[in-house]
C-alpha cells in the first residue's frame, strides 16, 4: 500500500485549531506579562539623586546613575502641544484611531516588501512602547541584536492590543515618551529636552519637536540626517494647520540640529551644597542606607531623595557670604 502523501481532509482544520490554540496561549502569556501603567511609572528611576535640606527643600541634584541619562517622568500635559504632534505624525499618524496595531500600516508595509518599495515602517507607538518596557517576564519582547523574530514580531503585535484595552491613550503616549531613548545615553523626554534644548520639555517649539520626533527614527544618525528627517516632520506638521511650522527653512534647520545634538546643557550637578551632597551620598553608600522614596512629585511618581539635616535657608546665607 503506497504511503499517503496529501495531508488528510481535516488537517486544515487541526492546523487552524493549533494555530488558534498557539494564539490563544501566546495572548495569555502577554497579558500576565505586562505591567499596568501605575506600574510602569511607579518603577521608573532617574539617572539623578535630589538631596533635601532638613526642610525639604532641594540642595543639591547629582547624577548617580553612570549608565543612562534620565531625567523626571513627566505627565503628558508637561510636553508641549507641538512635540506631541510631532511624534504622532512622524511615528503612528493613526495612533488616536487603531487599537494597538495599524493594520493599514501593516498591509502597505506587505505590499511594499513584495514589490521592492519604500513605505513608512508599520510599527504603531504602542508596539514600540511594548517593546520598552521592563520586567523579567517581558524580555522576549524586547528587540535583539539582530532584530525581532517572527515569534517575537506576533508577541509584540497582541502586547499592543493588550495595552490599548487596558491602557487610555493619553498614558500610552505619556509612557513612551518618557521610557523611548533618544540619543545615545538619553533617555525619555525630559533628559532630552534638558540636554539638548536648555529647557524643560513643556517649553519646546515646533522646530525642537521636529528634531526629537526625527531621532525616534535613527537615535544615533548624523545630523544631516536628523536634519533631513526633522524637515519632513515639520512640514506634516504644516499640513497638518500646525501655526508655528509655516515657512519650513531646511537649511536654518540643518544648522540647528547640528548646533543643538553637540549641546550638553544639562549638568550632571546642580544646587547649593554640592560638596555635601557627595560626601552624604558617599557615607550612605559606605553604610548601606537605602535611598528614601517618601518625596512623591505632583503626578504620583517618586524621585530618588536623600533627606539631610542641613538646613537651606542657612546654606543659602553662608554662600551668599562667601561669595560677597
Amino acid at each position: 500500500m503506497r504511503p499517503r502523501c496529501a495531508p488528510r481532509g481535516d488537517a486544515p482544520v487541526r492546523w487552524r485549531r493549533a494555530l488558534a490554540a498557539a494564539c490563544l496561549a501566546l495572548a495569555s502569556t502577554v497579558s500576565l506579562a505586562l505591567p499596568t501603567f501605575d506600574e510602569v511609572r511607579a518603577d521608573f528611576r532617574s539617572s539623578e539623586t535630589l538631596v533635601l535640606s532638613r526642610e525639604g527643600e532641594m540642595l543639591q541634584r547629582l547624577r548617580t546613575d553612570a549608565t543612562v541619562r534620565r531625567g523626571q517622568w513627566l505627565g503628558l500635559a508637561d510636553v508641549s502641544p507641538a512635540l506631541r504632534q510631532a511624534l504622532v505624525l512622524s511615528e503612528d499618524r493613526r495612533f488616536y484611531e487603531h487599537s494597538g496595531v495599524d493594520w493599514a500600516a501593516v498591509s502597505a508595509a506587505a505590499w511594499g516588501n513584495l514589490w521592492n518599495q519604500r513605505t513608512r515602517g508599520a510599527s504603531t507607538l504602542t508596539m514600540q512602547l511594548a517593546g520598552l518596557l521592563d520586567g523579567p517576564d517581558a524580555d522576549f519582547l524586547r528587540q535583539g541584536p539582530g532584530g525581532r523574530s517572527v515569534p517575537q514580531k506576533l508577541g509584540q503585535a497582541v502586547a499592543a492590543q493588550v495595552l490599548d484595552r487596558r491602557w487610555r491613550k493619553d498614558q500610552i503616549l505619556e509612557a513612551y515618551l518618557n521610557l523611548v531613548p533618544f540619543r545615545g545615553e538619553i533617555v525619555g523626554i525630559d533628559a532630552l529636552a534638558r540636554t539638548l534644548f536648555g529647557k524643560a520639555a513643556h517649553g519646546l517649539d515646533e522646530r525642537e519637536a521636529a528634531v526629537a520626533a526625527a531621532l525616534v527614527r535613527a537615535p544615533n544618525a548624523r545630523p544631516a540626517l536628523v536634519a533631513r528627517r526633522a524637515c519632513g516632520v515639520l512640514r506634516d506638521m504644516r499640513r497638518a494647520g500646525h501655526s508655528g511650522a509655516r515657512g519650513t527653512d531646511c537649511d536654518a534647520l540643518d544648522l540647528f540640529t547640528t548646533a543643538a545634538l553637540q549641546r550638553r546643557a544639562f549638568d550632571a550637578s546642580e544646587g547649593i551644597a554640592p560638596h555635601f551632597a557627595r560626601q552624604l551620598l558617599r557615607q550612605a553608600g559606605r553604610t548601606q542606607e537605602r535611598v528614601s522614596q517618601d518625596g512623591a512629585s505632583r503626578d504620583g511618581t517618586a524621585a530618588q531623595r536623600v533627606r539631610s539635616t542641613l538646613s537651606a535657608p542657612l546654606q543659602r546665607m553662608a554662600v551668599d557670604t562667601l561669595t560677597r
